[in-house]
């Protein structure tokens, strides 16, 4: 495999990186491309180019909230963006699914002008089942193929129990980006809120500054989850079949890693180092 995003997000929350410090880390890492998740914010355009050109990478996708896309979408085509993915969305029925859909739709009609497509990537809640399908199913019936695309998270996807090749050729055309996620082990999909549910941030105590203060609880739920992103090539994930299915179904397809969580003992970055290599090694 020659060509690698990483999600900046998996530098984590206290990596002491700057944004564009990110960008140049990616790349002396060995990644040849990066996939935004905000980390532009704040930040003119002409800036973060330049730092995309000096370090030799591409931003050939990005994590955007069904929110901000209309507004972010032109910062990102000068980007050289092509895929403006929703990272996640509540909805629990197919008729919520609809909905959802129906944005990424308007937002990719929008953003046609600028060779990008609009996109959603899943979690475990996209595999919960209505009237006999799974809920990313009725997304991905109801988005327009001409302005969406879809990025499947193979670890969250197997963490579900849905093979990700299988779920791939299932979906043929429609894939156009692959996060690159271990996973140890099945955990089922949850329950996902509704589109009128408040955001569980929403409901969150805050401190004297205005921040969340997290339950011991979801603290606890968080440290089980980290235990499932392991290191690259030691899970459940067939990564060769997962890239077979990926390419035949659709050229160009954007592999992106992202990790969310350390293993062994080892720093993040020291992690994110073993993933790739693990990458060019094998695939």
């Amino acid at each position: 495999m020659d060509k690698i995003n990483l999600q900046l997000y998996s530098f984590g929350m206290d990596s002491g990186l700057t944004p564009l410090q990110k960008i140049q880390t990616a790349a002396d890492i060995g990644f040849t491309g990066v996939e935004f998740a905000g980390d532009y914010h704040g930040l003119p355009v002409g800036d973060v180019k330049k730092a995309l050109t000096e370090a030799g990478l591409t931003a050939e996708s990005a994590h955007v909230g069904l929110d901000q896309m209309e507004e972010e979408i032109p910062y990102l085509a000068e980007l050289g963006t092509k895929y403006v993915i929703c990272a996640m969305a509540q909805f629990n029925t197919a008729e919520e699914a609809k909905v959802i859909a129906e944005r990424l739709n308007s937002y990719g009609k929008m953003a046609e002008k600028y060779g990008i497509k609009t996109g959603y990537h899943n979690h475990t809640d996209e595999f919960y089942m209505d009237q006999n399908k799974y809920l990313m199913d009725w997304l991905i019936e109801y988005a327009d193929p001409a302005y969406t695309m879809f990025e499947i998270d193979c670890g969250w996807a197997s963490a579900a129990g849905v093979n990700a090749q299988e779920y791939i050729n299932a979906h043929k055309g429609r894939i156009g980006a692959i996060h690159i996620k271990e996973n140890s082990k099945i955990i089922g999909a949850e329950k996902p809120l509704s589109l009128n549910d408040p955001s569980p941030w929403e409901k969150l105590e805050r401190d004297e500054n205005g921040m969340p203060i997290i339950p011991e609880e979801f603290k606890r739920l968080m440290e089980e989850r980290d235990k499932l992103n392991v290191a690259t090539g030691s899970g459940i994930v067939d990564w060769k079949a997962v890239k077979a299915a990926a390419d035949a179904q659709c050229d160009n397809v954007v592999y992106v890693v992202e990790r969310e969580a350390n293993y062994g003992n080892m720093d993040r970055i020291s992690c994110i180092r073993e993933d790739i290599a693990w990458l060019k090694a094998n695939l």
